[in-house]
């Protein structure tokens, strides 16, 4: 009776062809990409060419030259609590992250790491084999720290501010300008008549009151400026400049929920 599966004749012929083609040098993994995508319903993808050279590093001498197209920030990461260094390459327009990595000043990321003193060409110098630097570790950084660049590039990632363009929880925005943010957030006002809201909205100005009380019956809550509550994140310097603005603006309301 004729069957429609592989036999185990069949199986075995199968692979001992595809052996004798691994054994030639021709097998599967060798093939061309392009070669195997020719049976497919989709096109490889063209060759494309790496990011652009930040910086060459002469092997002998230690010598650098720049690249003047590309531009190099030592940072922190907001990964995660360890808040450890990082490396930002941009394009010299800075519409291009390049790619994120570890900073060599800093101990989280380097062994032995840079003194904070070093010239940015020694950085260059350690990352290379050139000239003695071979046996530092280069400045890496973790996969959560590399993530940096995918949230740089989400499509859904809030570059502007956004204001509410319907009812609460309707979850209608529109951008405004930084300008715009600043003066209706310090004047106050009527902000949403534009959308049928007749709400008066007190702005910066009008609670920056450190001497009426918020409420005579009850004056342990202290002074009107007290209306303002700083509600933020995380630390890593954040924590001092909102704590600096609280304590200049009148109000002991600044806390953080030690989350980013």
């Amino acid at each position: 009776m004729e069957s429609t599966k592989m036999s185990r004749r069949s199986f075995l012929a199968a692979m001992g062809a595809a052996g004798a083609l691994s054994v030639a040098g021709v097998g599967i993994s060798g093939q061309s990409h392009k070669a195997l995508a020719a049976d497919a319903d989709f096109a490889a993808p063209a060759t494309g060419h790496g990011q652009p050279l930040e910086a060459s590093v002469d092997p002998k001498t230690g010598d650098v030259s720049i690249n003047e197209d590309v531009i190099v920030r030592y940072s922190a990461c907001l990964g995660c609590y360890s808040s450890c260094g990082n490396r930002l390459k941009l394009s010299r327009d800075g519409g291009t992250l390049y790619s994120v990595g570890g900073n060599p000043y800093n101990p989280s990321c380097a062994n032995p790491y840079l003194p904070f003193e070093a010239p940015l060409e020694d950085a260059y110098r350690s990352m290379s084999y050139a000239n003695g630097y071979g046996n530092s570790t280069r400045g890496t950084s973790c996969g959560r720290g590399q993530a940096t660049q995918d949230g740089y590039g989400q499509p859904d990632r809030i570059t502007m501010p956004l204001k509410r363009a319907g009812a609460r929880g309707e979850g209608k925005w529109k951008p405004i300008s930084w300008d715009q943010l600043i003066k209706e957030v310090t004047e106050g006002g009527k902000l949403f008549a534009d959308i049928g809201e007749d709400q008066e909205i007190e702005g910066f100005l009008s609670i920056h009151d450190t001497e009426t009380p918020l409420n005579p019956d009850e004056p342990t809550l202290g002074p009107k400026s007290n209306q303002f509550v700083l509600l933020g994140g995380r630390g890593d310097g954040r924590t001092t400049f909102g704590g600096r603005f609280a304590n200049c603006f009148g109000s002991i309301n600044q806390y953080g929920h030690a989350s980013t």
